[in-house]
């Protein structure tokens, strides 16, 4: 079964889907590791990540599908994209939709955003009229036709920042009548707004967007469910997390040559061999290579890392 009819059913039933944002094929599979059963894909993070600069609508649109092929193959549950503002218009937006399908996504976020984009986060943003974003979602609704009918599409408006929260309302509430698979009002900046918002979509799947630090209160997840969100994202909660324990740990070495004050914190080498399935390469190996090159390679040793 395809991950997008996977995530499909799932969003049928009436528990939400906690899918913390991940930015490479390591978060993924540490967010997997972790018992999380799907994903987000963030384009904050890859920015961060590739390119080490901001979110700012610096990625390409190859740039953004490589992360998100590797990320889906890293892991065995469904990973939704982030594609930003769809990378143009919406003969732009129709590539992009089949692109992410052919990468392994089982859905992504769309946003009203112009180009470039910037994170929902931060100032300065500008979006696109609905009747325009309307022709780019309709586009992205056709582009799955025939490749992955499941593909679920999702709506992000960045419309609060520019013209209001009942602007960023009344455009959802219309995307919603033209049939996108879910709602996401980014960048909400009060909980009554959060509550308000769950009231007034009620008929159709949310997504909320936590960041710490960001303009969205932290709601906890067993509230946002009860509002009626379904797809709850923490969303650069494992970014943030890694630079901040990289940068710690790195410093500690800088300073005392030496990483033992932070040794409960950290990964061992044979620990770290779990993350990334080394043993499958050992299993791999016997299956494939002749016995006597096994012989010679291990001499006897059944794993790589004892």
């Amino acid at each position: 079964m395809r991950k997008s009819t996977l995530l499909r059913n799932r969003l049928q039933e009436p528990r939400a889907v906690v899918a913390p944002g991940v930015y490479d094929s390591l978060s993924a599979r540490i967010c997997e590791m972790a018992g999380f059963e799907a994903l987000q894909h963030s384009g904050y993070g890859t920015a961060a990540a590739v390119l080490g600069q901001p979110d700012v609508g610096l990625l390409t649109l190859s740039e953004m599908v490589s992360q998100v092929r590797a990320t889906a193959r890293a892991v065995n549950i469904p990973v939704v994209g982030d594609s930003d503002n769809g990378f143009g218009n919406a003969i732009n937006v129709y590539r992009t939709v089949q692109e992410y399908i052919n990468a392994g996504a089982a859905g992504l976020f769309l946003e009203d955003q112009v180009a470039p984009k910037r994170c929902g986060h931060m100032e300065g943003k500008q979006v696109i009229p609905y009747e325009e974003m309307e022709g780019k979602l309709r586009a992205a609704m056709d582009a799955r036709k025939d490749i992955d009918p499941d593909f679920i599409i999702i709506y992000r408006t960045d419309a609060i920042a520019v013209n209001g929260y009942s602007d960023a309302l009344d455009r959802a509430r219309k995307a919603a009548e033209l049939g996108v698979d879910m709602i996401f009002i980014e960048a909400m900046e009060t909980r009554e707004q959060i509550e308000k918002t769950a009231s007034e979509l009620k008929d159709i799947p949310l997504m909320l967007n936590l960041i710490e630090g960001g303009k969205t209160p932290l709601v906890p997840v067993n509230e946002a469910e009860e509002m009626g969100y379904k797809w709850i994202v923490p969303a650069l909660s494992s970014l943030y997390a890694a630079a901040r324990g990289m940068l710690d740990v790195m410093r500690e070495i800088k300073e005392n040559g030496v990483s033992d004050k932070y040794l409960d914190r950290l990964f061992t080498f044979k620990e770290f061999t779990e993350v990334v399935h080394l043993e499958n390469i050992k299993k791999l190996e016997e299956k494939y290579l002749p016995t006597s090159v096994i012989e010679e390679k291990y001499h006897g040793k059944e794993k790589i890392v004892g």
